[in-house]
């Protein structure tokens, strides 16, 4: 208000958990995880957070969502794998999310960079890491609207096929 401008805050739910929700990927899941972190990949500047201690975060937390992750993925992985994650530990990229264009990418933190550059993807998308990627075979909602058939133990090996 300093400037006059007038404004209103509107309560939603943020990408990264509505966004993930809608691709069929929890944050939370009782059985894998019950911490998640968020962050950003990149600051006002468009370098990655000199603040962010990869460490304590690759350590810390069995679920990652990252915002405006892409641009930087090789070093954020490699950030990453070095404070002890497995580099084919599950990762999704989901792209539009909540839209008619929502795509989402199914790879590992090892690959997500090469999967980035080989699919063109651009943003808008979130980025998550951990094993609540695998649930996304048992709940994929709109992959089984599409006419797949949702198939697994969403704790065991899950994934959409398509309809015989």
């Amino acid at each position: 208000m300093d400037h006059g401008v007038d404004f209103r805050i509107v309560p939603g739910v943020t990408a990264g958990i509505g966004g993930l929700a809608y691709a069929g990927i929890p944050v939370t899941h009782r059985e894998v995880n019950h911490t998640v972190t968020f962050l950003t990949g990149h600051d006002s500047s468009g370098i990655i957070p000199d603040r962010i201690d990869w460490e304590a975060v690759g350590r810390g937390s069995p679920v990652i969502v990252m915002y405006m992750a892409m641009k930087h993925m090789a070093e954020i992985a490699r950030k990453l794998i070095a404070a002890g994650r497995k580099p084919l530990e599950p990762l999704a990229i989901v792209c539009n999310a909540a839209t008619a264009q929502q795509t989402v990418y199914e790879t590992t933190l090892a690959n997500a960079d090469g999967v980035i550059k080989a699919n063109g993807i651009e943003p808008p998308a979130i980025i998550v890491l951990g094993e609540v990627v695998r649930l996304r075979g048992g709940l994929d909602w709109l992959g089984a609207l599409a006419g797949r058939r949702l198939v697994g133990d969403p704790l065991g090996p899950v994934g959409l096929k398509d309809p015989a």
